[in-house]
């Protein structure tokens, strides 16, 4: 997923420097997509305000908060007609008020906004600051840093879900992650699952994995999981369980190779797209596997693909 998240504001600031807040009434399945835009349009980041976890009732609209180092009138009207042109500005939304502001603190702040919160039925989710523990959850503790994945976004906490169903029903013996991120997910199932289940997650980027080791070590699984940066197209033995949590025109360009691996009666995981780009997902995806489970949450789309059993 993108560097800019819905989860927090990663921009930290070392001085109580002054930035222009401009806000957007956007679409809530669409507030990422426009964050794109904002940040190849020079925002240093976005944030959803009020973002809620997720089990909460999704509004269908959000105030979409984006931050500059200084940005003309032009170029900000320049932004609004492209996300209105793009269909992400919901109606009566292009007069949205900017402002100069004083850096609240924003190395720290996003913390304040990261507690415990469930997901599924056995898993806690906590930041180190804030460690809590539940009769018969599993607590997975998890430090984003500058990767992607807490949690509360819909695509983390889609993947989580499936991640829990397909280690209490088949126990799988090895596991990949492509494009950890956080680690989070990697890390989940070697909690849920046996400790002694081959776990291998990979990622291109190396802050990302930097992140992965200390959110594994956090959790006591740094010698259960083996951080990679080989790239995709380097594995070529088979996996019981593999979950790829990234944008859809990624996940199209590899499948010819994801396919190749999952191995007989294995599970893939996909997730990272809206739900309307899941058709098109699934196309490149099936034969040879088949969909066993397709589910939507606030616009964001999860699959569950197996291969047949020899």
């Amino acid at each position: 997923m993108p560097n800019f998240s819905r989860d927090c504001m990663q921009h930290a600031a070392a001085s109580r420097r002054s930035y222009t807040r401009a806000i957007f009434r956007t679409h809530a399945h669409l507030a990422d997509e426009a964050a794109g835009i904002l940040v190849a349009g020079g925002a240093i980041g976005c944030a959803v305000a009020g973002m809620k976890l997720p089990r909460a009732r999704e509004d269908k609209t959000v105030a979409l908060e984006a931050y500059f180092d200084r940005i003309s009138a032009t170029e900000l009207s320049r932004l609004r007609l492209m996300m209105e042109q793009a269909g992400m500005l919901a109606d009566a939304a292009r007069d949205g008020s900017v402002r100069r502001i004083v850096d609240p603190g924003w190395s720290t702040l996003w913390m304040k906004r990261f507690g415990p919160f469930r997901v599924g039925r056995r898993m806690l989710i906590v930041p180190p600051w804030k460690r809590e523990n539940e009769p018969g959850r599993t607590t997975v503790v998890v430090h984003s840093a500058r990767a992607f994945g807490t949690g509360h976004h819909p695509t983390t906490a889609g993947a989580l879900r499936a991640i829990e169903s397909i280690v209490a029903a088949h126990a799988p013996r090895s596991i990949l992650d492509a494009g950890t991120g956080s680690g989070v997910l990697a890390i989940a199932a070697s909690l849920l699952g046996k400790r002694n289940a081959e776990t291998i997650a990979i990622d291109i980027d190396p802050t990302a994995l930097e992140n992965a080791r200390a959110n594994a070590r956090l959790n006591g699984v740094e010698k259960s999981i083996r951080f990679s940066s080989v790239p995709l197209a380097s594995i070529h033995r088979h996996f019981d369980l593999i979950v790829a949590n990234i944008l859809s025109g990624t996940l199209i360009e590899l499948a010819p190779h994801l396919k190749q691996i999952v191995a007989p009666g294995g599970r893939l995981v996909l997730g990272g797209f809206l739900a309307d780009e899941a058709d098109d997902v699934l196309d490149h995806y099936r034969p040879p596997l088949r969909c066993l489970s397709r589910k939507t949450h606030r616009g964001w789309t999860t699959l569950v693909m197996s291969r047949a059993p020899r």
